[in-house]
């Protein structure tokens, strides 16, 4: 039995050195494009999308430990898409809203059914934070 909790912590201990390594990439955001599908799953570019119908989705992208845009408005009815970019897990959590642990490429969307301000966090990396206003 002692054995097994000693492996399970050194497998825990190396999960954590690789989801809080820096992967050096610098901390100056890419430019960014209108949020478009690409075969391989992930998101070309990720920017908040422009106003209009309720269907729209709204992306953010997860990358170098930051939500991009960190804020983001929508209207009642409309749901955001976030995709991880970065090479570590990450998910989204809080005020409602809970993913499963996202890997690179991989999407967790939401739809916002009430007003209100939603703010989350992914709980791997507590300091990243994010907030979703929705309005009428």
């Amino acid at each position: 039995m002692r054995r097994e909790i000693i492996i399970f912590l050194i497998v825990l201990g190396v999960f954590f050195a690789a989801g809080c390594a820096e992967n050096g990439n610098s901390d100056e955001p890419a430019p960014s494009t209108p949020a478009e599908e690409v075969d391989n799953g992930e998101v070309a570019g990720t920017e908040e999308a422009a106003t209009g119908a309720e269907s729209e989705i709204f992306d953010v992208e997860i990358r170098d430990y930051k939500y991009i845009p960190q804020n983001v408005t929508v209207k009642v009815g409309q749901t955001v898409r976030w995709t991880n970019n970065d090479t570590v897990l990450h998910d989204v959590v809080g005020s409602g809203i809970e993913s499963e642990y996202l890997q690179k490429g991989e999407r967790f969307t939401y739809t916002f059914e009430e007003e209100g301000t939603y703010q989350y966090i992914c709980t791997i990396h507590p300091w990243m934070e994010g907030e979703v206003v929705v309005e009428a």
